[in-house]
């Protein structure tokens, strides 16, 4: 009988695929000033600093290795095919977001979700912390066992918040300028392709997703103070950017929340302080319901290295499929 390792099984799985479409994997654009990385079946490190100066040699290559990943650079380079990085010559990068459901705090959590302290080796069930509860640590590896349609619906519902809410709007991005991509896993990748944020650096990158996240963010800046009677031109539903989305937040948790669920937002105080209390929480809740949960590693590096769609995801065999704006309310 003959034996065939896992690896080797696996590759004629995904050289199955990859001879019938590796043709229709649509390149990125410049292929030529971008760095192509792939890990192969029964190879551990990464190969990395392949370049390609047409598409037609991309699908060969494709055909040929049947990659269990590929990754192409977010970042325009020169020279991309150099080993030092100083090198490649950095001229600029796509903006690239990246939405995963492992970040987005779902009640579902506690039933497929781990993880656990590499310090102490303390474990939990659920969204893992910024630091062990037991020891303070910072390692924690987070364990995710299966692929929840839940948690997808949320990650789903975040890019389409970031789409419509930022980008477009506020941002001013061109419907045709965004991309968005199923990871093949628990999320989805929104790139952006324009001039305007070509050459932006890391911090500016970062201010960025300051913005969509409502890092610091003021709610009297906007027009929330104290109290909805305190401010002499309170914001409307219409209104721009954070002003207008905190009062749509407003809007829908008092249009959906019971007497009770109101109550609980303002703790015990004197009749005085209470309507004070109550406005400051639901602001605060208004904020947290309309942020985007982005990775911001993702956004501000500025040589991210992001999977190809159309390809396969090596670790769940899923594709990582490009989809259109319209398409993405049906997707998956």
């Amino acid at each position: 009988m003959v034996v065939v390792d896992e690896a080797s099984f696996m590759r004629s799985l995904f050289k199955s695929y990859y001879e019938g479409v590796a043709g229709d994997i649509k390149p990125p654009s410049s292929l030529e000033r971008r760095e192509f990385a792939f890990m192969l079946f029964g190879r551990e490190e990464m190969l990395r600093h392949v370049w390609f100066r047409r598409a037609e040699e991309l699908a060969s290559f494709i055909r040929s290795e049947a990659p269990a990943h590929i990754y192409y650079s977010s970042a325009y380079y020169s020279s991309p095919w150099e080993r030092d990085m100083e090198l490649k010559g950095w001229v600029g990068a796509d903006l690239v977001f990246d939405i995963d459901a492992d970040h987005i705090p779902t009640p579902c959590k506690g039933e497929h979700d781990r993880w656990e302290c590499l310090d102490c080796g303390a474990q939990g069930r659920g969204l893992e912390p910024e630091r062990c509860p037991s020891c303070g640590g910072r390692r924690i590896k987070a364990h995710s066992f299966y692929l929840c349609a839940r948690c997808l619906e949320a990650a789903k519902s975040e890019v389409i918040k970031l789409v419509e809410d930022f980008l477009i709007p506020d941002l001013g991005f061109s419907p045709r300028e965004i991309h968005v991509a199923f990871s093949g896993r628990r999320g989805y990748h929104v790139h952006i392709e324009s001039e305007a944020v070509r050459e932006l650096d890391q911090y500016a990158r970062r201010e960025l997703v300051d913005y969509v996240k409502a890092v610091s963010l003021k709610p009297e800046a906007h027009g929330y103070h104290h109290s909805i009677d305190s401010s002499p031109s309170p914001p409307t539903l219409n209104s721009p950017g954070w002003r207008g989305r905190i009062a749509r937040g407003i809007y829908s948790i008092i249009s959906g929340a019971s007497r009770e669920e109101l109550r609980s937002m303002a703790p015990p105080v004197k009749r005085r302080a209470y309507g004070r209390s109550f406005w400051s929480r639901l602001v605060e809740r208004a904020i947290k319901l309309q942020r985007c949960e982005v990775d911001e590693r993702v956004t501000t590096d500025v040589r991210r290295l992001i999977r190809l769609p159309g390809s396969l995801h090596g670790d769940t065999g899923l594709i990582a499929k490009a989809l259109s704006l319209n398409d993405l309310e049906y997707a998956y």
